[in-house]
C-alpha cells in the first residue's frame, strides 16, 4: 500500500474553493464527484429528507458564491464502481471526502481503506442533509465541523477531529452555511497537513 491519501471533493462552488487552496502533493489524489444531479435533489424532496424551501435557498446561496477558476481536469466519480476503480488504481492509504455527495457502499467499506469524512455539523446529532438548517430551526448554534469515521450508517462513526464555529440566527441562511462550510474547509486543511506530517492513518 502507498502513502497516499484520495480527496473526493463535490463539484459545486465550495469545492472549488478548497481545491484551489491545496497545495501540490504527489501523495495527494483529489477526485471529484459528479454524482449529485436534479433527479436526485428530486428524489430526496419526494422522500421527504429535503424541503423544496431548502433546495431553493441552497441553490441560492451556490449561485450567489464566487469561486476561482480551477482545473477541471482529473480524476472524477459518479457512483461507488468508481470509488472502487480509483483504489484499485491509486492504492491509497485513506480516502478523506468533503462535500461529497454519494453514499459510499458496503463494497467500498468492504475494501479495508479507511474513509473519513468531514460533516459541517455535530455528528450524530445533527448528521444528514439539511443539517446546517435544521441546527437553526432546533436553536443549536454552537456548532462544529466534525471528522468521522465512515460507517454503513450516514455520520455515525467515530470522531476524530472537529472544528467549531457559531450559527447567527440573526444572518441569513447564505451566512450560517458559509459559517459551517468555512469551519470544515480548516478542518479538511489541518487533516491533510496532520498526514502530511505523520505521514500515517490517522488515529480516533
Amino acid at each position: 500500500m502507498t502513502d497516499k491519501t484520495l480527496l473526493i471533493l463535490g463539484s459545486d462552488k465550495i469545492s472549488a474553493r478548497v481545491r484551489a487552496s491545496l497545495r501540490p502533493d504527489a501523495n495527494l489524489v483529489v477526485a471529484i464527484d459528479r454524482s449529485t444531479n436534479i433527479k436526485r435533489v428530486l428524489r430526496l424532496v419526494r422522500r421527504g429528507s429535503l424541503s423544496l424551501r431548502l433546495v431553493a435557498q441552497m441553490l441560492w446561496c451556490e449561485l450567489r458564491r464566487s469561486a476561482p477558476r480551477t482545473d477541471t481536469s482529473g480524476e472524477s466519480i459518479t457512483s461507488n464502481g468508481d470509488v472502487i476503480k480509483l483504489l484499485n488504481a491509486h492504492v491509497p492509504r485513506r480516502v478523506v471526502l468533503y462535500r461529497a455527495g454519494l453514499i459510499i457502499n458496503r463494497a467500498v467499506l468492504a475494501t479495508g481503506v479507511p474513509i473519513m469524512n468531514i460533516h459541517c455539523a455535530k455528528v450524530p446529532e445533527f448528521g444528514g442533509i439539511g443539517s446546517i438548517a435544521r441546527a437553526l430551526r432546533e436553536q443549536v448554534y454552537e456548532q462544529c465541523a466534525t471528522l468521522h469515521q465512515v460507517t454503513d450508517a450516514i455520520d455515525s462513526g467515530v470522531v476524530f477531529d472537529t472544528e467549531a464555529y457559531e450559527l447567527d440566527p440573526t444572518c441569513s441562511y447564505c451566512t450560517n452555511e458559509d459559517r459551517a462550510y468555512a469551519a470544515g474547509h480548516r478542518l479538511l486543511l489541518r487533516t491533510l497537513q496532520q498526514i502530511e506530517t505523520s505521514r500515517g492513518a490517522l488515529k480516533p
